[in-house]
């Protein structure tokens, strides 16, 4: 089972850094070339937010509930120091990807309220825009330890 999900939580992982690259490319172009602000461009936003939370209610399960029995065995003091560490990424990790869910959720409220096209196209940039940053600088450093 723990397998599964860890594939499962991967695979959404990757999915998510598709849509959100695929998102933050458009509305660049939307910004520069002030095109309108399209129903593609929402049914994106909702994935980005619903991979988001699917990401992060997988990894929670994964770490506080489904870790493996042998994960922590401990034979030497140099191993409790890896384990050590690799506990604080996990818990940076997971850190950065509920800041990011809140920056993305906060990114929804604004460009649904907003009016015109532009503000839209600029409340997504900067809100979908960081989440994607934080996310992709998180899962950055947490593969370049692992």
């Amino acid at each position: 089972m723990y397998k599964l999900l860890l594939n499962t939580h991967i695979w959404t992982s990757v999915l998510f850094l598709i849509v959100s690259l695929v998102l933050c490319m458009m509305v660049v172009r939307g910004f520069i070339k002030h095109k309108p602000y399209t129903r593609t461009l929402v049914y994106l936003e909702n994935a980005f937010i619903i991979l988001l939370y699917l990401g992060l209610v997988l990894g929670f399960i994964l770490y506080f509930f489904m870790e493996p029995a042998n994960k922590y065995e401990i034979h030497s003091m140099e191993q409790v120091n890896h384990i050590l560490s690799l506990r604080f990424w996990s818990v940076e990790h997971f850190s950065v990807m509920l800041f990011a869910l809140i920056l993305a959720q906060i990114g929804k409220v604004f460009t649904s309220k907003s009016i015109g096209d532009h503000a839209k196209f600029r409340y997504a940039l900067i809100y979908y825009g960081s989440a994607t940053l934080a996310t992709l600088i998180s899962l950055s450093f947490y593969m370049a330890y692992k």
